[in-house]
């Protein structure tokens, strides 16, 4: 995987477009390389939108679970009937996402970030997921029978943060610029971080399945893959906005991020994923995704 983190050059950028980045001085940041990014100034910039609730599901699964396809297809389905206000990525990672030496299941598709994640949380069954990281009768991780309900309740709650993404893909250098943009729309009391992920989606690949219903059993040949997590842009459980992860209502914060995507993965169907965290409860309160390449 090539080096990635923030390329703080990028404010190049937002001087052309008159955006004012804020600074994430909970670590000390990496730049990418010395040079500037050359970009043009008329660049070709796609953005999304985000002024209502919505919701991420963070979906722990494997290509040797048996139970898990069909929890992930209900999740898209899902994510469709709610216009997509339901944002989900897969993570594979433990037992049943660990490659076999040879066969149909040689495939690794875990990641440092996946395996950072999975680790944070205490996870004896599959399929497994969490809904915006809150509890949802009184379980943080839960089964893929739960996981519309707790959607549902997520959904109904109040949007307090309007969120904008807008990238750049450059081809040429493999290259995705990203400006993310964060408008809290009350006084919260707290600290607040913000995550950005690139996810990969429609793989196929070989995966178990036990449901005849939804495809071939007990091997599914070319199982879709949906939004595989490849990596963190950011770090992996976010940084702060400011200096201190305090916040002030109506106040936009706009961060800026370059990242460099692998040559193995297919950029035409890579996404970015942000989301933002309150670190004293660790629920997400707002996220938003973006394709790589094309609107």
């Amino acid at each position: 995987m090539k080096q990635k983190n923030i390329n703080w050059l990028f404010a190049a950028v937002i001087l052309v477009f008159a955006w004012s980045a804020c600074d994430k001085v909970d670590e000390p940041m990496v730049l990418v390389n010395e040079q500037n990014i050359n970009l043009d100034l008329d660049l070709p910039f796609d953005s999304v939108v985000v002024n209502q609730k919505q919701v991420l599901l963070e979906d722990f699964t494997g290509h040797k679970c048996v139970n898990c396809p069909e929890a992930a297809i209900n999740a898209h389905n899902l994510a469709e009937e709610k216009d997509h206000r339901l944002i989900i990525y897969s993570i594979h990672a433990g037992y049943y996402a660990e490659p076999d030496e040879t066969g149909h299941y040689t495939t690794d598709f875990r990641c440092a970030t996946g395996d950072e994640i999975f680790n944070s949380y205490l996870i004896t069954g599959w399929p497994a997921g969490t809904v915006n990281r809150v509890e949802f009768d009184g379980n943080e991780i839960l089964g893929g029978g739960d996981w519309e309900d707790a959607v549902n309740s997520e959904l109904d709650k109040e949007n307090v943060i309007d969120m904008t993404l807008k990238k750049y893909y450059n081809q040429e250098k493999n290259e995705v610029t990203i400006l993310v943009s964060s408008t809290f729309l009350q006084q919260l009391d707290g600290h607040f971080s913000l995550v950005v992920l690139v996810v990969e989606d429609h793989i196929l690949s070989w995966q178990k399945n036990n449901e005849p219903s939804i495809g071939p059993t007990p091997d599914w040949e070319n199982y879709e893959q949906r939004n595989i997590i490849r990596d963190a842009i950011s770090n992996t459980f976010g940084s702060f906005f400011t200096a201190d992860g305090t916040i002030v209502s109506g106040e936009t914060y706009e961060t800026p991020f370059s990242y460099t995507l692998n040559d193995d993965w297919v950029a035409e169907n890579c996404n970015i994923i942000s989301y933002i965290i309150h670190e004293e409860t660790g629920e997400i309160l707002q996220t938003a995704e973006i394709a790589v390449v094309g609107e």
